[in-house]
């Protein structure tokens, strides 16, 4: 990891990474990386499209303030909605809409392309859409008969 970077919360609550040459990037993502095997380390520091512009091997290194903007950001993206009924799936011009109902309430969200469906082993799936959000689906064998018809071509 370069010392040079420096990050950041703005007003509005979202990181911002100042990169080594004094460029300012508003509204970047963190990513774990490694976030099974190694939680506590590697962090990938995106901007909006998924363009990586850092790499941080040990977030514990950094200064406790941008330690607690990264923790902070992390925390936020850690968002993981649970799928609990699938009411429709249809294709559209950048790969297939997802209408679901979850823990949190009905959305909709796109899907890119079936590598995006995977399975987890077993009976759990995660299906992450073009904004990099996972819905979790923790057992496919408790959703309606409905919602795992849907899921078949993708199991």
């Amino acid at each position: 990891m370069s010392t040079a970077i420096d990050l950041q919360t703005n007003e509005a609550g979202h990181l911002v990474l100042i990169d080594a040459n004094g460029i300012r990037h508003e509204d970047v993502r963190p990513a774990r990386i490694f976030p099974l095997t190694e939680p506590q380390h590697w962090i990938a520091i995106q901007n909006s499209q998924g363009m990586e512009l850092a790499c941080i091997e040990n977030p514990g290194s950094l200064p406790e303030a941008q330690r607690s903007a990264l923790e902070t950001a992390l925390a936020k993206r850690a968002f993981v909605p649970v799928i609990r009924a699938i009411h429709r799936i249809s294709r559209a011009a950048d790969g297939h809409e997802w209408q679901v109902t979850t823990d949190r309430g009905p959305t909709t969200f796109r899907v890119e392309n079936d590598e995006n469906i995977q399975n987890l082993g077993g009976t759990r799936m995660v299906i992450i859409d073009n904004h990099n959000t996972r819905y979790l689906i923790p057992n496919t064998l408790e959703l309606d008969r409905d919602s795992r018809r849907k899921l078949e071509r993708y199991h």
